[in-house]
């Protein structure tokens, strides 16, 4: 199960903070798909890239990521190799280039896991 809870993340920029993410809490159960949709420039990716990878300028602020129970060291990214792509993955914000449109999104979802 991956339990995300408060989870803010920040991009530093040359004017300053950008609050990319405020408290996003959510769970996915043991086998469960999760889709995310919304505008440009919502977060989507962000979400996605503060899971496995936290790299700068994103700066993990707060909240917390646990999978099956154990805390992830989201701001270690050495420790983290051992949970990317092994435990943990995203399919990428442009997947329709690489999803046959007339699949169903299970069925090319299983096949990627």
């Amino acid at each position: 199960m991956l339990q995300v809870e408060n989870l803010t993340v920040y991009y530093q920029t040359l004017k300053g903070q950008v609050h990319a993410l405020e408290n996003a809490s959510f769970t996915i159960a043991s086998g469960e798909i999760m889709g995310l949709a919304g505008e440009s420039g919502c977060g989507k990716t962000t979400l996605g890239h503060s899971l496995i990878y936290l790299s700068p300028p994103m700066t993990h602020i707060g909240g917390r990521v646990l999978l099956d129970g154990q805390e992830l060291p989201l701001a270690d990214m050495a420790k983290m190799d051992a949970y990317r792509f092994n435990e943990l993955s995203i399919i990428p914000q442009y997947a329709m280039n690489a999803m046959n449109p007339i699949r169903k999104i299970g069925q090319m979802t299983e096949e990627l896991l």
